[in-house]
C-alpha cells in the first residue's frame, strides 16, 4: 500500500506540540526516536522518528538548536524533569557521536559512505606514519616485519578502493564478494583490539595506537553496513551495526575488569594518563546513541525509499511520524 510521505514528514520547528511535550516530559528521546514516557498509558510507544541533516555541522548546528529550545521550558517545568533530562543527555550523546561520526546518516547514504571511506584512508594513512609503534602493538598476537605490514595495508586499501568504486557504479554483484574480506580485516583488528583490552599496562602505553585501531573498527562496521544495505542485506546491515555496539562496549568492559584487576599497574597511573584513558572510554559510549540512531534510519530507509536524500538536502531536523 502506498504511504504519502509528505504527511508524514515535517520539520521538527514546524511541530511545537512535540517540543512542548518533550519540555513537559510527556514525550522523551531515545536514540533519535521520539516515545511516550515510561509509566504513561502509552509509555513507550513511538511518536515518531528524527531524521538530521547530511551535513554534519548542519546537523550539530540543529541540534544545539533543539537543545537550547528544550533548556528555556526548564523554568515553567513542575512535572517530568526526570524525562526531561534524560531527552536532554539523549541529545547530549548524539552531539558528542555526531562529531565523532562525522554525520549520523553514515550506513545510508552515498554521501556518508565517502565521508567513512575518506576517513579509513586517513587512519590508513596514520597507521602507516606509526608503522613501528603500530608493528609493536600487533606483536601482541605474533610478531610482524615491515613487508608483511606494507602488503596487509596495500591489502585493506585496495579492498576499500574496490567497494567505493562499485559502490559508485552500483554493482551489486562484485560487492557481494567483497564482505568475506571486509569480515576479516573487522575480525583482525577485533582481535588486536581484544587482547589489549584484557593487558591493564596496554591500555595505558598503548593508548594512542588502540584509539587508531578502534577508530578503523568503527569505520570498518559502518562500510560494512552500508555495503549489506547497497546489495540489499537490510538484516545483516542492521546486524553489523549491533554487533560494532556490542564489541565496543565489551571492550570497554574488559579495559577496565584489566585495569581493576592489575591494582599495581591502575595505582601507577599519572593524571594525563588517566584523563586520557577516561576520554577514551566515554567515546566509546558516546557511540551508543548514533548508532541505535542508524539501525533505526535503515527501518526507516526501506519502509520510505528516498527519505534520507531528503533528509540530508534539509537545514532542519525533521520527524516522520510512526
Amino acid at each position: 500500500m502506498y504511504i504519502n510521505t509528505e504527511a508524514l514528514l515535517r520539520a521538527l520547528p514546524d511541530i511545537p506540540e512535540i517540543l512542548a511535550k518533550l519540555q513537559s516530559g510527556e514525550y522523551v528521546l531515545h536514540g533519535g526516536v521520539v516515545r511516550h514516557a515510561a509509566g504513561s498509558e502509552k509509555g513507550g510507544r513511538i511518536i515518531g522518528h528524527l531524521l538530521f541533516p547530511g551535513d554534519s555541522l548542519q546537523t550539530q548546528e540543529s541540534l544545539q538548536k533543539l537543545q537550547s529550545t528544550l533548556t528555556d521550558g526548564l523554568g515553567s517545568l513542575q512535572n517530568g524533569m526526570g524525562q526531561l533530562q534524560q531527552s536532554m543527555s539523549t541529545l547530549q550523546s548524539l552531539q558528542s557521536a555526531n562529531l565523532v561520526m562525522s554525520g549520523l546518516n553514515l550506513a545510508v547514504t552515498t554521501a556518508g559512505f565517502v565521508i567513512v571511506c575518506r576517513k579509513l584512508n586517513k587512519i590508513s594513512e596514520q597507521i602507516q606514519a606509526q608503522s613501528v609503534a603500530i608493528a609493536k602493538t600487533f606483536d601482541v598476537v605474533k610478531e610482524l616485519h615491515e613487508r608483511s605490514l606494507l602488503a596487509d595495508e596495500a591489502q585493506f586499501r585496495s579492498l576499500l578502493s574496490a567497494a567505493g568504486q562499485f559502490c559508485e557504479r552500483g554493482d551489486v554483484e562484485p560487492l557481494k564478494g567483497l564482505i568475506a574480506p571486509f569480515h576479516k580485516e573487522y575480525q583482525f583488528t577485533k582481535l588486536i583490539l581484544e587482547r589489549h583490552a584484557l593487558e591493564a599496562i596496554s591500555n595505558i602505553e598503548r593508548l594512542s595506537e588502540i584509539t587508531l585501531l578502534q577508530d578503523r573498527l568503527v569505520n570498518l562496521g559502518l562500510v560494512m553496513s552500508h555495503v549489506q544495505m547497497r546489495i540489499g542485506a537490510v538484516k545483516y546491515s542492521r546486524d553489523c551495526l549491533a554487533q560494532l555496539g556490542s564489541d565496543l562496549v565489551g571492550l570497554n568492559t574488559q579495559r577496565v575488569e584489566a585495569l581493576s584487576r592489575e591494582g599495581d599497574v591502575a595505582s601507577r597511573i599519572t593524571q594525563t594518563h588517566f584523563a586520557d584513558l577516561t576520554t577514551f572510554l566515554q567515546q566509546g559510549k558516546k557511540m551508543m546513541p548514533a548508532l541505535t540512531y542508524q539501525a533505526d534510519v535503515i527501518d526507516l530507509e526501506v519502509r520510505h525509499p528516498g527519505l534520507l536524500q531528503r533528509a540530508s538536502e534539509s537545514k532542519e531536523i525533521l520527524m516522520i511520524a510512526a
